[in-house]
């Protein structure tokens, strides 16, 4: 492949990456990959390659559908006048726990619905999917998690809210891992208007590199190294003039507004774990990309961050309190990374791996997201619907069965049953839980 059709290459990538953003099309993801690979000197074997790698997955995924241990059985959904299912867990005796409202989370499709009938609630749901009680929530949540005594946790937003078993409301707090002392502000300012600089200098030069790319591919005939078809240049046109008007909106925010977002991203909590003595939130960096956790007391007090620089993808990152520390299921590294409740490593697993979906993680960024089994085993969720049962050593052990959902970045929670009869999974784009029942 010649310098000229690696350049292209490089900039296809960077476009359909960016235009997939934007878009929040995930059904798009395969033929953007497909083009990608076309782009790479426009060579066959690399196409075939790739496409044999889809294959082989896709094959793998429908044998497991009929071989591994859990079939998928039913689902459960909530009415409609409430919105869809946003997050769940599992509880004992089969029970769930789910949160509802706007469907939000990236790679869901959002129905239009009167705001007035969209509830955000949270709600109890029994074995068999009935609703047993629910309580109204003043925020939209993205996620719950149980405490060890049976109470539950909500974030979403920059909230926390604790609820008794009952439903009786026990706590509540609005951001308690950030505050922005005084002494401190001037140093974050500065950091921050630092950023937004680079950002807009990065997304011009991008924007330089997709024009002039544009303005080859336009100028080749079909046959030639890095031909891209018509409707393909076409997007590529599109793509270009989304960046051009965000790099736009982003050049005339003014200080205040700079700032001003910045301390909203960093006060956004996207997961929460729970122990006896501590409270674990999820939330962006203080400044840049990725994610960190934070570690509170019990009544949300004493915030400590204990791990910082996680990579995920779309918002997503997940974490679960195991036996000696905590699960983060670091999508973008394709890996499960473990860590003891001070952040210190304890050990990760996992490693890329497109066509054996026993050897590792596939697609951009998975697992996406972890829960204990009965057995204290720890199972990985992929987007695509995709189960496995690993130990917290990191030994993989089995498929456990693969949910009929459409593949795409996102949240695809995951539980188990106490008495392990039955599976769960998060089909985001429907906002209802996929039910896999044990075999035999």
């Amino acid at each position: 492949m010649n310098s000229g059709s690696s350049t292209i290459a490089f900039v296809v990538a960077v476009i359909l990456a960016w235009f997939g953003f934007a878009s929040r099309k995930p059904e798009a993801i395969r033929p953007a990959g497909v083009a990608v690979i076309e782009a790479l000197g426009g060579s066959n074997d690399a196409l075939k390659q790739y496409e044999e790698q889809q294959k082989k997955e896709r094959e793998s995924l429908d044998e497991f559908r009929t071989t591994a241990p859990y079939r998928e059985a039913r689902s459960i959904a909530i009415d409609p006048a409430y919105g869809k299912i946003l997050g769940f867990c599992s509880l004992g005796e089969g029970r769930l726990a789910a949160v509802t409202g706007q469907a939000d989370a990236y790679g869901a499709v959002i129905d239009t619905h009167d705001p007035a009938t969209v509830g955000n609630r949270l709600v109890w749901l029994s074995a068999a999917g009935r609703e047993e009680r629910s309580v109204p929530l003043d925020f939209s949540p993205r996620a719950v998690n149980p405490g060890p005594d049976g109470s539950l946790w909500v974030v979403g937003g920059s909230n926390v809210a604790h609820f008794a078993a009952d439903g009786e409301k026990l706590a509540a707090a609005d951001a308690p891992h950030f505050t922005l002392a005084p002494e401190g502000r001037e140093e974050f300012v500065e950091e921050v208007k630092t950023r937004h600089v680079a950002e807009i200098e990065s997304y011009k030069q991008s924007m330089k590199m997709q024009e002039e790319m544009v303005a080859e591919l336009e100028g080749k005939k079909e046959g030639d190294p890095g031909y891209q078809p018509k409707e393909m240049v076409e997007l590529y046109k599109q793509s270009c003039e989304s960046m051009k008007t965000h790099v736009e909106s982003r050049q005339n925010m003014t200080d205040e507004q700079v700032v001003d977002e910045a301390i909203e991203r960093v006060r956004q909590i996207h997961r929460v774990a729970v122990t006896a003595e501590h409270v674990f939130l999820v939330t962006n960096q203080d400044v840049g990309h990725g994610f960190a956790i934070w570690r509170c007391t019990s009544d949300l007090a004493e915030p400590v961050r204990i791990v910082e620089g996680l990579a995920g993808c779309c918002g997503q990152m997940d974490v679960q309190a195991v036996e000696g520390g905590l699960a983060i299921a670091e999508n973008s590294r394709h890996h499960v990374r473990l860590v003891d409740f001070d952040g210190e490593p304890i050990r990760e697993f996992g490693k890329t791996s497109m066509a054996d979906i026993t050897k590792g993680f596939g697609g951009c960024c998975n697992p996406m997201n972890t829960c204990l089994d009965g057995d204290g085993c720890l199972l990985t969720s992929e987007s695509n619907g995709l189960v496995k049962r690993y130990s917290l050593d990191g030994e993989f052990k089995e498929v456990v069965g693969v949910a009929d959902v459409q593949a795409g970045c996102k949240n695809s929670s995951i539980g188990m049953s106490a008495d392990g009869s039955h599976l769960y999974y998060l089909d985001v784009q429907k906002g209802t839980v996929v039910v896999l029942e044990k075999a035999g």
